[in-house]
């Protein structure tokens, strides 16, 4: 999840409240938000999973912004693999025409 600072200070000033610790954290925080009227985007880009839990072809097709879990894995090796800036990244937006940035 990404927060603005303006969502962050409603949140925090509302009186939404985890009932639990095993509460679902996504489905509260949405709950809230809902009823703060703050907006809320979704994204496929954000992955519950680890990317050994996916397709490598429906992978393919995105640039994921995270992976979730990450037990029997080696944590920086997604990272560098999946997620960590590559050189059409830090080339500038005139290499990058036609790539789609959803966030």
């Amino acid at each position: 999840m990404v927060f603005s600072r303006e969502a962050v200070r409603r949140l925090l000033g509302g009186q939404c409240r985890c009932h639990s610790n095993d509460a679902p954290d996504d489905m509260v925080l949405g709950m809230c938000s809902s009823g703060l009227g703050v907006p809320v985007t979704h994204s496929p880009l954000f992955h519950q999973a680890r990317p050994v839990d996916y397709p490598e072809a429906y992978l393919s097709h995105q640039v994921p912004v995270s992976f979730h879990k990450h037990w029997n894995i080696d944590p920086v090796k997604a990272y560098v693999t999946w997620l960590a800036p590559g050189e059409e990244d830090e080339a500038g937006p005139e290499t990058r025409k036609g790539r789609k940035d959803e966030l």
